[in-house]
């Protein structure tokens, strides 16, 4: 016998198709807030009244279904096969003329049916849930489990009806496929197809409804609707055999290219190892670190021989005061010419008034240098600087508080050093075209302060 291809039209209808039930029943509140996670006898009663308004669905549509799955051409539950060639099926009549039949049958309820239809299964889906996270409490009314099990069979034989009619809604095979998985689902729930010889406990009023659709699973539901409809498959095509046979020379020719650019790979290493090795060989390595250190010495250097060479103390020329005064080292002198000639010639109380005048001085140099030390404290922790600048000043924190002229020539080394950085961030902040930053302006000012003050000590000597 020649097997006859079957081919698909699917008419194109207003309503959109019924998919995703439960994410639109997500969306919706509940009688109890947005979600329920524990409900009440009470709340998942408010929800059925909510979803049926107190009564069932109307018998019509479960006649209206059977009357659209029952055409001739459509199929049924036992159809063979299991291939879709193409979406029409030519049919000559005896007339001679062709015309197309659906293997699949698409149909809509009216739109304000079908509004009315969608709210009504998002809601019974929302109850659905509720139902599957309520416990009956302890203590509990008799015949309460009952009724919850009413409860869950007519919203589950509702769900089969409106599945069915979103089975007839579907505009293609995976959608039509979807809701008769669910509709199926819902049937097997309520007992349609098992024989168990008991009745089905539904809610008061819904008995008619429950009989129609028993009878309607039994008949077109069963009968209609091609068993192997989720297995249903496309035939493959001409177009899809030329594409599946070019992207197969695609890829031997990507494999074929592959090993020969691997080939060329292999025949160059010994190459490649030889320019490795050259480059290796020709590589000169630099004493970076010697060479920062001899620069950053250079610098040292260069800034301690030119804070020497200005005569920044003042100890050769003259500090530029008003009047001008005379360079420390020359004072020095002439105040040791003085001591002398004092010593050869003064009687001893003389002798006594220049030990007093001594001993005076030796005290305000004694007080000077506890006062340059607590200044260069200072200096060294003004807020503000940078980390690299105080570091360098870290030098200044190792001056002991008792500085004296007896041990000063213990710690003029440091000393020295704390005045040799604290003058170089004094010029280099000094020079900056930032230094009218307010942190960096405290620091020059206490510097300036600093050489004022021992430059007016030294004057007053």
């Amino acid at each position: 016998m020649k097997k006859r291809a079957w081919h698909v039209v699917l008419a194109i209808v207003p309503l959109s198709a019924l998919a995703s039930l439960a994410s639109h029943a997500a969306s919706l509140p509940t009688p109890s807030g947005p979600a329920i996670e524990v409900p009440s006898f009470i709340d998942v009663d408010e929800a059925f009244r909510r979803a049926t308004a107190g009564r069932p669905l109307d018998t019509a549509l479960l006649s209206f279904a059977s009357n659209e799955l029952r055409p001739p051409a459509s199929g049924g539950g036992s159809s063979g096969g299991g291939i879709i060639e193409e979406d029409v099926m030519p049919i000559e009549e005896v007339t001679g003329s062709s015309t197309t039949v659906r293997l699949l049958p698409i149909a809509g309820v009216a739109p304000e049916t079908a509004r009315d239809l969608h709210r009504r299964v998002a809601l019974l889906e929302l109850l659905v849930g509720a139902l599957r996270s309520y416990r009956e409490p302890e203590g509990a009314a008799a015949g309460r489990s009952d009724e919850v099990l009413q409860m869950a069979n007519t919203a589950h034989l509702e769900l089969f009806v409106a599945h069915s009619l979103a089975y007839l809604e579907g505009q293609t095979r995976e959608e039509k496929c979807l809701s008769y998985q669910r509709a199926i689902e819902h049937a097997r729930y309520v007992g349609f197809g098992a024989d168990f010889g008991l009745p089905v406990p539904v809610r008061a009023g819904w008995e008619t409804l429950l009989d129609e659709a028993r009878t309607f699973h039994a008949g077109p539901f069963a009968d209609q609707i091609p068993a192997n409809l989720c297995a249903m498959r496309k035939a493959v095509r001409k177009a899809e055999v030329e594409s599946m046979v070019r992207a197969g020379i695609d890829q031997r020719i990507r494999l074929r290219v592959e090993a020969e650019i691997d080939a060329t790979s292999q025949s160059l290493a010994e190459k490649e190892r030889q320019y490795a090795a050259a480059l290796r060989d020709s590589a000169v390595e630099l004493p970076t670190r010697e060479i920062f250190l001899l620069k950053k010495t250079v610098e040292d250097t260069a800034s301690l021989y030119e804070f020497v060479e200005r005569d920044t103390l003042g100890l050769e020329r003259a500090p530029a005061t008003t009047p001008p005064g005379q360079p420390l080292i020359s004072r020095l002198r002439a105040k040791r010419g003085e001591i002398d000639r004092i010593r050869n010639n003064a009687s001893a109380a003389g002798v006594d008034a220049d030990v007093a005048a001594a001993r005076a001085t030796l005290e305000r140099h004694a007080a000077l240098l506890g006062a340059v030390v607590e200044t260069l404290r200072a200096i060294a922790h003004t807020p503000g600087l940078d980390w690299a600048t105080q570091e360098r000043l870290g030098a200044c924190a190792t001056i002991p508080d008792a500085l004296t002229p007896e041990n000063f020539a213990d710690y003029a080394g440091r000393v020295d050093a704390c005045l040799t950085e604290a003058a170089r961030a004094y010029g280099a902040l000094k020079d900056a075209a930032g230094a009218s930053d307010p942190t960096q302006m405290a620091f020059v000012e206490r510097v300036s302060g600093l050489s004022k003050a021992y430059i007016g000590y030294i004057n007053s000597l």
